[in-house]
């Protein structure tokens, strides 16, 4: 009754080998191929005859002097099964990727494998593109900057040229200039001059909104700051006999946001301007108080 147990279940165990799905291979003590079954013969597409008796690195000849060929040979010893996430078959035209798990089967090493290959590959692939689009995002980055720097440079390089361009077409109105034909060009001179001041008011405030939203900080000299500024509202700083005075003795430098800092003063500076008394000279006083840079605007409070 044993023997005839031992036998059904040997038999099953043929079965089971030969029409799994997963290639399946036995090996004895010395590496060498004792049996390969149907799934592994399809996917190598070797004959089998071919391939019983040849010893394993003959098929991976990669796997001489590794741990892995070592470990192989240990399982026998120990009958401790182990595990690999990969295994490379290379044939005459094609490549093969396994994931493999050896264990003791009498006393012999049996091998199965998983087929990875399309998994690897679309892996791989996954990985080609992922990188792919890295590139391309840090273009655009680096795009996107270029513009933004752009941006910033023509506003603030136009914004001087066209405000004194304004102020001086003012003055030229408001000289009364004799010729009907000439009055009518200025005015119209100096509303497209207006304009194009308006737009590239507009365009450093989208660039200070966007800038609110980097944390990115500089050492930054005051007074240079200060000069830029100044700079820009010449011909009215000049007009209002405004007098500014600075003292950076303690605090020549500060970390911040360049586009934010040059924004606030712009905005402190083009206020006070805007609405000091008409009769009375403006007095602007830029100091350090208490670790912070404060701007005093005197002129209608001294009513």
């Amino acid at each position: 009754m044993k023997s005839s147990k031992a036998e059904i279940n040997n038999d099953l165990k043929g079965v089971f080998f030969e029409n799994a799905y997963s290639p399946f291979v036995i090996l004895n003590r010395d590496m060498d191929f004792v049996d390969i079954n149907q799934a592994a013969v399809a996917t190598l597409g070797v004959h089998k005859e071919n391939f019983i008796g040849k010893n394993i690195l003959d098929i991976f000849p990669y796997l001489e002097g590794t741990d892995r060929f070592y470990s192989y040979k240990n399982v026998i010893e120990t009958g401790i099964s182990i595990g690999f996430d990969e295994l490379l078959f290379q044939g005459e035209n094609v490549e093969y990727r396994f994931m493999s798990r050896a264990f003791k089967i009498g006393d012999y090493l049996g091998v199965s494998t998983l087929d990875v290959t399309k998994v690897i590959g679309s892996k791989e692939k996954l990985k080609k593109k992922q990188a792919l689009l890295t590139e391309v995002n840090e273009n655009l980055k680096r795009k996107n900057q270029e513009l933004e720097d752009f941006s910033y440079v023509a506003s603030h390089d136009l914004r001087a040229p066209l405000t004194n361009l304004n102020s001086l077409l003012g003055m030229v109105i408001e000289s009364n200039p004799n010729s009907d034909e000439f009055k009518p060009i200025v005015e119209k001179m100096q509303l497209v001059a207006k304009v194009m001041c308006d737009k590239i008011r507009a365009l450093n405030e989208v660039i200070a909104i966007k800038s609110n939203f980097s944390d990115n900080k500089e050492e930054l000299v005051i007074s240079e700051v200060i000069g830029n500024i100044k700079l820009s509202h010449s011909e009215e700083i000049i007009k209002g006999r405004t007098i500014i005075k600075e003292d950076f003795s303690s605090c020549t430098k500060i970390d911040y946001n360049s586009f934010q800092l040059e924004s606030i003063l712009h905005h402190l500076m083009s206020n006070a301007l805007k609405y000091r008394h008409p009769g009375r000279k403006l007095s602007i006083k830029i100091v350090k108080k208490k670790s912070m840079v404060k701007c005093n605007c005197l002129s209608r409070i001294m009513e």
